[in-house]
């Protein structure tokens, strides 16, 4: 890793930790493919507002960032679970996991561009 990437990576690792504060339990892993719902927790209007801050902190341009694509709503959709039982048309498409690393590749490329981002973290 070269000492740009330390810098880059050792920004958004404090960033992160400030912004998801200290569990309850046990440790916050943050490491670049830490994924941000499914290992971090972040969802809904959270999820959103991490995103921005993290955006405007780092002088990101992530307009039309695709939130939907990597975070689902808050809460538990309970109506919507039971709907998906019973029809295909109800179900939603898994969300792809958005991780650390692909937020440190954004910063150094100083924009968000999801088919380039995916691509590059499909090859790691």
């Amino acid at each position: 890793m070269s000492e740009t990437k330390d810098e880059v990576w050792k920004k958004l690792e404090a960033f992160a930790r400030e912004e998801l504060g200290k569990p309850i339990f046990g440790q916050l892993r943050i490491e670049p493919n830490s994924k941000l719902e499914d290992e971090l927790g972040l969802t809904g209007t959270d999820a959103v507002d991490f995103i921005d801050k993290w955006a405007e902190r780092f002088g990101v341009a992530a307009e039309g960032f695709p939130y939907d694509r990597y975070f689902g709503p808050e809460g538990l959709d309970l109506i919507g679970a039971v709907a998906s039982l019973f029809s295909k048309r109800d179900r939603k498409a898994a969300a792809q996991p958005l991780t650390l690393g692909m937020l440190a590749d954004a910063m150094r490329a100083g924009r968000w561009d999801t088919a380039a981002i995916e691509a590059t973290a499909r090859s790691d």
